[in-house]
């Protein structure tokens, strides 16, 4: 049976000593694994494979030579890595060594980026086994800012170049903000247009967003900047529904605004009264509502609640009905304190002929009967509590002139052992003669009032579509 012999080598000595070992190793793993694929055979074949087919020591492998291939790799990596270093600024710090396939990235860098950066260009490398991360965060302030000014610089250079289109970004701007002034002030085609002076000023502004913002979008597509749209409306869209919650009694009051002024429940100089508040209508705000009671005090009601509440106009129809009560003598002759109550209302300047005047009966008291007046007034000519004061005036002295009573309630009181009175209670005191009818035309001081408010405010009025 011949034996196998290997050369033996002398140890390595050197820088190569590392490698060599490491091949060394290699070697004596590929012989264990061939030993352990004959000792699977028969004895006997073995022995007859090792007579009749001698393995030459030529053709084992040479660990000088391997050794030597590997060395040739490490460098080639070390060179490519260390040149890419070199041409990149943020990595030109970072020294590069290889040895057995192993990368050692030695240096500091300005920001982690660049590290990982370096290390993944490592692992990149044919021939790279392990990558050992050796690099350290610059703690120099100069070089921690060198990135940030020249990325800066980069920004200026950049604007610089483009300020030729940003200057025609602008223009187009500019035209398409003229444009859509005119177009607004036009108010669209004639289908488009409403006799609510708040719609139309909603259509004309639509009309003028819609032609500046075709300028922008064109602007931006002509800067390139086109994405930029979409990230402004999420931002848009998510900002306003954080400032929904947040100010939701200003936006129902705004909304609201809108509703109001599209219903038109009530007009400018309108007489109304909402929520207990009786004035005539100032404004409308986009906010808020605004009255001037009838004593000349301004009132500021939240549109929320002037759309949910109850309201009375009392200017829609021009026509109000007055009433008033009064107390009949129960002796005296009702017929003729209803007749002649109608016919003081009859000739009466201010109250309508139709619907015509009523009196009616009402309420049989203790002392008194009491006969209720009514009749309409048109507040377009003439004031509707100057002709309801001037009804009861005239009403009374007519009655007192017929020899109708009008007495207050009466009691009797009667004491114990008090002798029969026969004296007769003393006669009322006589109503001052003169039968003329005072002045019952429109009263427009509130209304005065009203429209120097409106010279002076600055504020929006949705109701005029200013």
């Amino acid at each position: 049976m011949t034996r196998r012999s290997i050369r033996s080598c002398p140890p390595p000595s050197g820088p190569r000593s590392a490698r060599a070992l490491a091949s060394m190793a290699l070697i004596g793993l590929a012989l264990m694994a061939e030993a352990t694929s004959l000792g699977a055979q028969e004895p006997d074949s073995i022995v007859a494979d090792s007579v009749e087919t001698p393995v030459p020591v030529d053709t084992l492998p040479a660990v000088e030579a391997v050794s030597e291939e590997r060395s040739t790799t490490d460098e080639a990596v070390r060179s490519r890595l260390q040149a890419i270093f070199d041409r990149v600024p943020v990595l030109a710090s970072i020294d590069v060594e290889v040895e057995a396939g192993i990368v050692r990235l030695r240096g500091t860098v300005a920001d982690g980026e660049a590290g990982a950066r370096a290390v993944a260009l490592a692992e990149a490398q044919d021939g790279v086994l392990l990558v050992d991360d050796d690099i350290r965060l610059s703690s120099s302030l100069s070089e921690r800012l060198e990135p940030t000014w020249e990325r800066l610089r980069d920004l200026g250079y950049g604007t610089v170049a483009l300020l030729p289109l940003l200057g025609v970004a602008l223009a187009i701007v500019f035209l398409s903000l003229l444009a859509g002034t005119a177009l607004g002030r036009w108010g669209g085609p004639t289908f488009l247009r409403s006799r609510n002076p708040f719609l139309q000023n909603i259509i004309g502004r639509a009309i003028q967003a819609a032609v500046v913002l075709a300028g922008i979008l064109v602007a931006l597509d002509l800067l390139e900047a086109t994405a930029l749209v979409g990230a402004v409306a999420g931002t848009a869209g998510l900002a306003g529904l954080a400032v929904g919650f947040a100010f939701k009694d200003i936006v129902e009051n705004y909304l609201a605004g809108v509703l109001l002024a599209v219903r038109r429940p009530f007009d400018q100089n309108d007489h109304v009264v909402v929520e207990g508040f009786e004035g005539k209508v100032v404004r409308l705000t986009p906010r808020e509502t605004i009255l001037m009671t009838l004593d000349g005090n301004h009132v500021r009601l939240p549109n929320a609640t002037v759309f949910r509440s109850p309201m009375t106009n009392y200017t829609r129809n021009p026509r109000r009905r007055f009433q008033f009560d009064a107390g009949v003598g129960p002796i005296d002759d009702l017929a003729l304190a209803r007749e002649l109550g109608i016919e003081v209302l009859n000739e009466m300047e201010g109250v309508l002929d139709d619907p015509a005047p009523e009196a009616l009966v009402m309420e049989l008291g203790d002392s008194t009967v009491t006969v209720r007046f009514m009749g309409w007034v048109d507040q377009r000519s003439a004031a509707f509590g100057r002709v309801r004061s001037e009804a009861i005036r005239l009403i009374k002295l007519r009655l007192e002139g017929a020899g109708v009573t009008l007495p207050s309630p009466e009691f009797v009181v009667r004491m114990a052992r008090e002798e029969a009175a026969t004296d007769a209670p003393p006669p009322p005191p006589q109503s001052p003669a003169g039968g003329a009818q005072a002045d019952v035309s429109v009263d427009d001081a509130v209304d005065r009032q009203i429209a120097e408010d409106r010279r002076e405010s600055a504020e929006d009025n949705l109701l005029t579509g200013e």
